[in-house]
C-alpha cells in the first residue's frame, strides 16, 4: 500500500514538474535574481558607492587600493517575443579596500560600477531588437551569448583603463568619468 503511494506521488510529481516546467523555471530563476540582488548594491544615478561598502582589508596588495566586483544579472523568456530584464549589481562581499582615506578609490570603484552599468543598457538595447527579428531563430543560447559577449566588452573597456599609467591616472580617471556621465544621462 505504501508502495503505492509513493508510486502515485512520484509519478504526479513528475507530471506536474513536466506541465508546469516553464513556470517553475521562472520561479526558480526569479528566486535565484532575489538572492543575489538581496546581497548586492543595485545601481542608480542617484546613489554612489561609500567607503563602507567595502570590506576593509589593508593588509592586502591590489594596484590601485581597491577590488570592485560588479556584474549583471538577467532574466529572460522567450515565448511570442522575448522579455528580458536585467540589473547592474556591486557585490560588497566580494569588493575590498586597502584604504579608508583615498576618494581616488571610490572614483575608480564608482567608474567601474557606472562602465557595467552602461555595458548592460546597450545590451538591452541589442536584446531588445532581436524582437524585430523572427523570434523562432532565437533561443536561450542567442540571449546568453549577447549577455556574455557585452560583459565581455565592458571587461575589455576596464582593462583598457587599467593600462593607464599611475602618473596619468587622475586624467584618465576624469576622462572615463566625462564619458560615463554623458552616456548614462
Amino acid at each position: 500500500m505504501k508502495k503505492k503511494i509513493f508510486i502515485i506521488i512520484l509519478f504526479s510529481v513528475l507530471v506536474c514538474s513536466l506541465v508546469y516546467r516553464k513556470d517553475l523555471k521562472r520561479l526558480y530563476n526569479n528566486y535565484q535574481e532575489f538572492r543575489v540582488l538581496n546581497n548586492s548594491i543595485v545601481w542608480s544615478s542617484e546613489k554612489k558607492l561609500k567607503f563602507s561598502d567595502f570590506n576593509y582589508e589593508p593588509e592586502k596588495i591590489q594596484m590601485d587600493n581597491v577590488a570592485v566586483t560588479v556584474g549583471i544579472i538577467s532574466v529572460h523568456d522567450i515565448s511570442k517575443k522575448i522579455t528580458h530584464r536585467s540589473t547592474t549589481i556591486f557585490m560588497p562581499k566580494e569588493s575590498f579596500i586597502t584604504n579608508k582615506n583615498d576618494s581616488l578609490i571610490l572614483r575608480i570603484a564608482q567608474a567601474r560600477f557606472d562602465l557595467c552599468e552602461l555595458y548592460r543598457r546597450k545590451m538591452e538595447l541589442k536584446i531588445t531588437s532581436l524582437n524585430k527579428q523572427n523570434i523562432e531563430s532565437i533561443n536561450t543560447d542567442s540571449i546568453t551569448k549577447y549577455e556574455e559577449l557585452y560583459y565581455a566588452l565592458f571587461e575589455k573597456e576596464w582593462d583598457k583603463f587599467n593600462e593607464i599609467k599611475t602618473n596619468e591616472l587622475s586624467i584618465g580617471l576624469m576622462k572615463m568619468e566625462k564619458y560615463l556621465e554623458q552616456e548614462l544621462n
